[in-house]
């Protein structure tokens, strides 16, 4: 038992060295305005109110909205990002296989070309990743075009993107595991609300004014993976396009996504999204053709102390309908919900801390499958370019029919650089 110990505490130390060797939102954006990177986030990666309207707005400030671009430099259209990580990671599964793993991992490397504003109404980004499990990975690649003045703009883009684009809770965390209700899937279904970055059409007006934002999305879709995993992929064109004759095959996804600033760096957000997934083999799925499903959650943020103290939550159900022709008036698998409350303490510009309650209950009509975990994490912003990220989360899984609780412990640390 002692060895063990010595060993994890021997990992730990090993790995905060690392992360304290002398990672920046987009750098380009900081040097074609000469600007630091606290003018738009409170930390990398979360937004303040200048930098989600500089988003919203093309990447541009909306009172340049319409105004002619200076003189084309590469440089300020070009990033790269680097990120390492190490892990330790604890399972425990009652009657099980539960162990303890130590890992250094390469994580990603990201190219950002052709990233930014240009023309008078136009801007674009490009996020391609290359990682040792995906090859290559489109997060983005879409153009963007807004049309109005800093009182108020529309906005549209075409191309492949993230799930939406968020503030506050709905924004990105400053660690680096993300809420239950974003990354579990209800039973039945492969969809995750995070991490599917489809091909689509959105259209969206920003009312400066009172900070309101609504966007309408229509979006591919997505299917399931090749790999028998039960996890999906996002249909984004080529050989991930959905198997034509399948049933669904040919519908739409559509999104709508709301924001309402409550103060000028608290607000809340509200996303729908509807789809259909069509079960790629109904002879191996129980005859079951296709999942038409529903998801609602609801974000909140609200500085207690302003620049120090912010509080979030966020609330998510979910709905989804099985066609099975085998059994009468079989129209649902259970609804999933769940919620998680985070404290993020800002300490000073460049060290932020968190901590986040989650639940999540993938089916109500399956007894002992409930999700909980806590987490809590550590950003340190070294240098430009140059930053390093703490989390630890504790995840309990109940198993049915007991309700036996598969735990884990994973604690990563994970280094980024980006120029």
């Amino acid at each position: 038992m002692k060895h063990s110990y010595l060993k994890w505490l021997v990992w730990v130390s090993v790995i905060f060295f690392l992360g304290s060797i002398p990672a920046h939102g987009m750098p380009v954006f900081a040097r074609k305005y000469d600007v630091g990177c606290s003018t738009c986030h409170t930390i990398v990666p979360k937004l303040n109110r200048t930098g989600y309207e500089f988003r919203l707005a093309g990447y541009r400030l909306p009172e340049d909205i319409g105004k002619s671009e200076p003189k084309f430099d590469l440089g300020n259209f070009f990033s790269a990002r680097l990120q390492a990580a190490g892990v330790l990671k604890h399972q425990s599964v009652p009657q099980g296989d539960s162990y303890t793993r130590t890992d250094i991992q390469f994580k990603e490397f990201t190219m950002y070309p052709l990233t930014g504003s240009w023309g008078k109404y136009f801007g674009s980004l490009m996020e391609l990743s290359m990682s040792p499990d995906d090859v290559f990975e489109i997060e983005n690649a879409y153009v963007r075009a807004v049309y109005g003045d800093d009182k108020g703009w529309f906005e549209a883009r075409f191309g492949i993107f993230h799930p939406w684009e968020g503030f506050g809770a709905s924004d990105r965390p400053i660690g680096l595991s993300r809420p239950l209700i974003q990354k579990s899937q209800a039973i039945g279904s492969p969809y995750i609300l995070w991490n599917l970055d489809q091909m689509g059409l959105e259209i969206g007006y920003y009312y400066a004014k009172t900070g309101t934002t609504i966007q309408v999305a229509l979006l591919n879709g997505i299917i399931w993976k090749e790999d028998g995993s039960g996890k999906a992929e996002p249909a984004q064109g080529g050989e991930l396009t959905k198997e034509r004759g399948l049933p669904g095959w040919n519908s739409k996804d559509f999104q709508i996504f709301f924001n309402q600033f409550i103060t000028r760096e608290s607000s809340i957000s509200v996303h729908y999204y509807h789809g259909i997934v069509p079960y790629p083999d109904p002879n191996v799925f129980d005859m079951v053709t296709k999942d038409t499903f529903q998801r609602l959650t609801i974000y909140g943020n609200y500085w207690v102390l302003p620049e120090h103290l912010n509080v979030l939550a966020g609330y998510g159900f979910g709905h989804d309908s099985l066609e099975d022709p085998t059994i009468l008036d079989v129209n649902n698998v259970g609804d999933s919900n769940g919620f998680f409350v985070e404290v993020n303490v800002h300490a000073t510009d460049n060290v932020a801390l968190g901590a986040r309650y989650d639940f999540f209950d993938p089916s109500d009509k399956v007894d002992h499958n409930n999700q909980n975990a806590f987490a809590a994490f550590a950003n340190l912003y070294v240098l430009d370019g140059l930053q390093f990220i703490a989390d630890y989360q504790h995840k309990e899984v109940d198993q049915p029919p007991l309700g036996q609780e598969k735990k884990s412990d994973v604690f990563r640390i994970r280094l980024i650089y980006i120029w």
